[in-house]
């Protein structure tokens, strides 16, 4: 997807989210989450980048 399609997702689930919260739901999306922890420099960005393509 790369960075520009997750800069394209992210306004979309929040418009998402708007649109059910308008109409009294719940939008429960099982979004991943995922948590890099390294040193200063270790690469941490490279990572991520690699793994949303």
């Amino acid at each position: 997807m790369g960075n520009r399609g997750m800069e394209e997702l992210i306004p979309l689930v929040n418009r998402l989210q708007d649109a059910f919260s308008a109409i009294g739901q719940t939008c429960d999306l099982d979004l991943p989450q995922i948590a890099v922890v390294g040193g200063q420099s270790a690469g941490k960005s490279s990572v991520l980048e690699n793994f949303v393509g």
